[in-house]
């Protein structure tokens, strides 16, 4: 890797925590998603913010029902990679889907998403959102988890006027999202709040290409 864009991947990680984001690197895909499933099972499960037929645990910090049966959600995953977090999710008992999110609006442990690329100068990921699945994962999981190539992290805006161009301008409209950082708030009384409207968490895996 060229001492340059060593440079920008420190500037994006550096950026990436100063907003409360989990950045970490992964060899290859299997590692990020043996990372994934980690994440899943040190956590605590999930609260239920709504309700849904399901098994029901322990009520949580907001005094509501936990999951007990833990969800991650990998809409956008191809097949082969879809297929290997199945098994590792099947190991520790957890549920692994790609769809259907709409019956998990409550909430769910983990959602992973594929990130488009990178920006250094404010730690942003830029997501193809064009799937409902995909949108959802990234806004009712407790912990939403990134994948994304380092060969994809650039410096600043600039640098990705026309990839974000072509977007705007592709016909059918697509629908992409910049993600700086967990969901915060800061709109009662001024006081800033983190997973409101959104993910407690966001990790960044920064894949090797």
């Amino acid at each position: 890797m060229a001492p340059e864009h060593q440079q920008v991947l420190d500037t994006f990680s550096a950026n990436a925590q100063s907003t409360s984001a989990v950045v970490t690197e992964a060899p290859n895909m299997a590692a990020a998603l043996q990372y994934v499933v980690d994440v899943c099972e040190n956590r605590p499960a999930a609260e239920l913010l709504a309700d849904e037929d399901v098994e029901k645990g322990p009520n949580g910090p907001n005094g509501v029902p936990t999951r007990v049966q833990r969800i991650i959600a990998a809409p956008d995953l191809d097949d082969a990679d879809f297929e290997t977090l199945s098994g590792l999710c099947a190991a520790k008992g957890f549920s692994c889907i790609r769809q259907g999110m709409r019956k998990h609006l409550a909430g769910i442990e983990v959602g992973v998403t594929k990130a488009i690329l990178g920006v250094a100068a404010s730690g942003t990921c830029m997501v193809d959102t064009d799937n409902e699945d995909a949108r959802l994962a990234g806004m009712v999981s407790e912990v939403h988890i990134l994948l994304l190539k380092k060969s994809e992290v650039y410096p600043d805006l600039p640098s990705i006027a026309q990839k974000v161009r072509e977007r705007m301008t592709a016909r059918p409209a697509t629908y992409t999202t910049f993600i700086t950082g967990p969901s915060r708030t800061a709109d009662i009384e001024r006081v800033a709040a983190v997973g409101v409207h959104g993910p407690l968490e966001l990790h960044i895996i920064l894949l090797e290409d």
